[in-house]
């Protein structure tokens, strides 16, 4: 019995560490108002702003951001959210101001720093636009 509970506690502990070592950044979708105290509350946010109707398309950009940064965190919203829709809110309202749809950026004290586009008419092929992701991470990094 103690051999089968020390090899259990074993067995987790490898999984813990197993999966730390792969750890990416992560992703989060927030409502409008948590988007607003997030903004607000931050010294240094993360911002990915998407606006489409198309659940793939947007699965993409929030995949492809996961997988290229890591120790990260992210915060996402749909400007074509049914919470943004329905309340008439644009991004602007919520604290995010001169950022474009479908871009990651980088909120210091509430004001954008920096950003990098992730729309398809920027950047026609995921290659290029995984290129141009990794890119603004690395000069944000440096």
């Amino acid at each position: 019995m103690k051999r089968r509970w020390i090899g259990g506690l074993a067995g987790l502990l490898l999984a813990f560490i197993l999966g730390g070592c792969g750890a990416t950044g992560q992703v989060e979708s927030l409502s409008p108002e948590e988007m607003e105290s997030y903004i607000k509350d931050k010294e240094k946010a993360y911002i990915l702003l998407n606006n489409t109707e198309d659940k793939e398309e947007r699965k993409a950009n929030i995949e492809l951001v996961e997988k290229t940064i890591e120790s990260i965190n992210v915060m996402e919203i749909n400007a074509k959210s049914e919470d943004m829709l329905d309340n008439g809110l644009k991004p602007k309202d919520l604290g995010l101001k001169d950022i474009q749809f479908g871009t990651l950026g980088i909120y210091k004290d509430g004001t954008l720093e920096e950003y990098v586009s992730l729309r398809n008419a920027d950047h026609p092929t995921e290659d290029e636009k995984e290129k141009a992701l990794q890119q603004f991470i690395d000069n944000i990094n440096s």
